[in-house]
């Protein structure tokens, strides 16, 4: 099957061209700007309108990434939530940097074993999509002078779609110094990831309608800061660079096609000192949109 590329020539413009001011915003693609059937990938460039480091307009002043299908939010997670995940989950490695000019939102199935087997997951079909930023106009506390255009582009897919994606992050609102507090898990589909908060966590368990499917320490299990398991059990799936890769939020892959509902589903979460009730958890699903070949 083939795939096509196109962008909306219009762009977002954003900032003072004159005066440091602090604050946050949102921008948003709406439904006539953006082409939707059959997206297999978002994609934002950043032009940087002004000159120094005080000027740059990337990644990150962005604090949020939402997409919108017929106004239900299928992604909603922080630009290092979406690196983590592709992290985890592209065999390549590719992933977007902290600070770089451009920013992919994947919608296929990256560990799928071929481009069409990915793209059989999509877009949600017959839906209108809308894309959001949320900004803020600070760097380290301080205000700052910034202005740049955002443009938005797409990649398509003739493969028929079977799947479209979810991947959602929220607070877990268990407290500091927890043992085994819980935090029901909802969403969609069948259950691919875990996402969860590392720093601060002792250990975590998690069970999918009625199945523990995971039940490893955090990198402060018993007060050790050192060796973290969580992240030990997912390095087979991937190699990236430990240098530049997230540590704090990690996702676990879960391929047992178990569904969250929150009356089965939960996470048990024993927690340290410094966890605070907004660290973040998260899940990755797909939802059928066919039934599948056979």
């Amino acid at each position: 099957m083939a795939r096509t590329y196109s962008f909306s020539p219009a762009g977002k413009f954003w900032g003072s061209a004159t005066a440091a001011t602090a604050g946050s915003g949102t921008l948003v693609w709406s439904p006539s700007e953006i082409d939707s059937a059959g997206v297999v990938a978002f994609h934002i460039g950043m032009s940087n309108e002004g000159s120094g480091a005080s000027n740059a307009a990337d990644i990150s002043i962005v604090s949020r990434i939402r997409v919108k299908a017929n106004g239900q939010t299928v992604i909603d997670v922080t630009p290092a939530e979406l690196r983590a995940y592709q992290e985890r989950f592209s065999p390549k490695g590719n992933s977007n940097t902290d600070t770089g000019t451009t920013l992919t939102i994947p919608l296929n199935s990256l560990d799928a074993k071929s481009d069409d087997d990915g793209d059989r997951c999509q877009f949600m079909p017959g839906a209108s999509a809308t894309v959001e930023l949320v900004y803020a106009n600070s760097a380290g506390g301080a205000a700052v002078i910034r202005k740049g255009n955002f443009f938005l582009a797409w990649t398509k897919t003739t493969v028929a779609p079977e799947f479209f994606m979810t991947l959602l992050t929220q607070a877990a609102n268990v407290p500091a110094s927890a043992n085994n507090g819980r935090s029901p898990l909802s969403g969609p589909g069948f259950v691919q990831g875990l996402g969860i908060t590392t720093a601060n966590l002792n250990r975590v368990r998690t069970v999918l309608s009625g199945l523990e499917v995971a039940n490893l320490p955090g990198a402060l299990y018993n007060g050790n800061t050192t060796g973290d398991l969580m992240r030990e059990t997912q390095e087979l799936y991937e190699n990236p660079d430990d240098s530049t890769m997230v540590t704090s939020f990690q996702w676990l892959k879960l391929a047992q096609g178990l569904e969250a509902n929150p009356a089965t589903s939960w996470l048990e979460l024993t927690t340290g000192s410094s966890w605070a009730t907004t660290d973040p958890i998260g899940l990755y699903t797909l939802v059928p949109v066919q039934p599948q070949r056979a």
